[in-house]
């Protein structure tokens, strides 16, 4: 049974192996999958405080993810004078490249890359983009294609370079109440704006991972619709229930995720993450269809005992 994660936080890396690479852990630890985001040159203004190539001030946290401080956008009005950065930079792939360099075929090459939402959250800021979703429609559908069409140039990129077909769009659109803007914002214009994203890269060649924590049971159906292979990672915290998705879908599509990375990875024991993974393996696990991981990611509160003990355990029952 094939398991992966598609964020590992460095200090987790460091605990486990004593090297701040996590290509290092996934060799150790054998897992299957190795997920790559582009990369974006930083410039810093002090220690922990950068600007980077989409102009986003950022701090770092203890996360891999660096936060926002400063968004690159005031106004939407003027989202045709927005610079992407360059597709074609020679480094915009090298922790691609040095993946496919050091595991060739042995392992699933991952591309990560946006799909409807978090790359105008990022450049407006959160509540900018909110709001121009509801009030500025063409203007938000203007940088939206632009966004779209950037994704999809990278997409386009390492599939003919690299040879990579398959990718994870990390986009989340939605928090343990359901989805963060109305049903009908989703379903009259974001939701076919998404089947248009997917449509996109499956015309290029790839299979498509959507990652969404929170509550996406009003949309699921809808998501797999569009034409996605895999949905992850179906959140416990958000009250999804992956033995109901599983019942419900598991014909149709694969699922991802499950192990609970808000109580047992981190407050657990070794044999509480036994019992959830047995769960997963033979209840969600049975006839394929499974990809075993967390319910998010592994961040810095993970214990390093538990995430070590979630990959050796999935080894032990995930066996077909």
């Amino acid at each position: 049974m094939p398991v992966f994660e598609w964020s590992i936080d460095r200090s987790i890396v460091e605990q486990l192996t004593g090297s701040s690479d996590v290509l290092d852990l996934i060799d150790m630890l054998r897992i299957d999958g190795v997920v790559a985001r582009p990369d974006y040159k930083k410039e810093f203004i002090d220690t922990d405080l950068y600007v980077d190539e989409w102009g986003s001030k950022r701090r770092h946290t203890r996360e891999n993810i660096a936060v926002i401080v400063e968004n690159p956008l005031r106004d939407i009005r003027e989202f045709k004078r927005f610079r992407f950065p360059d597709p074609y930079a020679s480094h915009r792939f090298e922790t691609l490249e040095r993946a496919i360099k050091r595991f060739g075929k042995q392992k699933a090459i991952i591309l990560n890359v946006r799909d409807i939402f978090s790359d105008i959250r990022d450049i407006l800021g959160y509540e900018n983009a909110l709001v121009s979703l509801v009030t500025q429609r063409d203007y938000f559908e203007g940088l939206l294609n632009r966004c779209i069409e950037y994704n999809r140039t990278l997409a386009q990129i390492a599939h003919k370079k690299f040879d990579v077909n398959i990718l994870v769009t990390t986009d989340d659109i939605a928090d343990t109440r359901g989805l963060i803007f109305g049903p009908s914002v989703f379903y009259e214009f974001l939701g076919p704006k998404f089947k248009e994203v997917i449509r996109g890269f499956k015309d290029i060649g790839y299979y498509c991972i959507k990652h969404c924590d929170g509550n996406i049971m009003s949309i699921l159906d809808y998501l797999i619709q569009a034409g996605v292979d895999c949905i992850d990672p179906i959140d416990p915290t958000a009250g999804m229930d992956i033995f109901r998705v599983k019942e419900l879908y598991g014909e149709r599509v694969c699922i991802k995720g499950n192990i609970n990375c808000v109580t047992t990875l981190v407050s657990g024991t070794p044999e509480d993450v036994a019992r959830e993974v047995e769960e997963c393996v033979l209840r969600v696990g049975d006839r394929g269809g499974y990809i075993l991981s967390s319910s998010n990611s592994i961040h810095s509160g993970v214990k390093p005992e538990n995430f070590r003990a979630m990959i050796e355990y999935t080894r032990e029952f995930g066996t077909y």
